[in-house]
């Protein structure tokens, strides 16, 4: 059975690091099919799975969540329902329940990268920024390959005031995927933050990122017309 993992975190990384800026999901739509780090759905499941995720699309949250209950009725260890659950909860505002939905999925399966992306966002959001950092550093660990593992940690650390460790955790991102916007973004708001300012990697990064599709920002274009 494939799997639909519908990870809608809406990601809000602080204003030091592009607060209105990271709204980006984890992953909209993530299909995997018997992956050994991710596992599968409880098995005859695909008609609850199929209901789930057309109510997921439609932003009915209370009946996907339903979907995935009954699945874990089913199979009450199942990482990747526990995961679409707690992706359900979120949607519908409820952050302690989604929370404790990705606890448990990292608890059946700790190789699940999304569900620590996900526990992280959740923590942060609930200000909760040293359990965040902790779970996205497990993150990092479980698929050091994931580019956006490595920005949404970037965006917290910063939140200490740990401008190095994000500005090495962004450019871990860019070198991953150097077209990631939010990432080049979040870096030349790194540079900006610098004294003095390093305005020429601000506008390097600043001008990438906006080419790649990420809105423009007042501040900056203030501070590269007016450095």
């Amino acid at each position: 059975m494939k799997l639909i993992l519908l990870m809608m975190i809406a990601a809000l990384a602080g204003k030091a690091l592009a607060e209105t800026k990271e709204v980006e999901p984890v992953s909209p739509a993530l299909g995997v099919a018997a992956d050994p780090k991710t596992g599968m759905l409880p098995a005859d499941t695909t008609a609850l799975a199929q209901k789930a995720a057309a109510a997921f699309g439609k932003g009915e949250w209370a009946v996907a969540s339903a979907a995935y209950k009954e699945m874990l009725h089913i199979e009450p260890s199942n990482a990747l329902a526990w995961a679409n659950l707690g992706a359900s909860e979120q949607q519908a505002g409820r952050n302690k329940e989604a929370a404790v939905c990705f606890e448990q999925s990292v608890r059946f399966n700790p190789a699940l990268t999304q569900s620590w992306i996900a526990l992280g966002l959740i923590y942060g959001n609930m200000g909760d920024t040293y359990r965040a950092i902790s779970v996205l550093t497990r993150a990092t660990h479980e698929d050091p390959t994931d580019a956006r593992a490595h920005n949404y940690l970037a965006v917290t650390v910063r939140r200490l005031g740990w401008n190095l460790a994000a500005e090495s955790e962004l450019q871990k991102a860019i070198e991953l995927n150097p077209d990631y916007g939010l990432a080049h973004f979040n870096l030349a708001l790194i540079y900006l933050d610098r004294k003095p300012p390093a305005l020429e990697l601000v506008r390097r990064h600043y001008d990438k990122a906006i080419a790649l599709g990420v809105e423009k920002d007042e501040l900056v274009e203030r501070r590269l017309k007016n450095p």
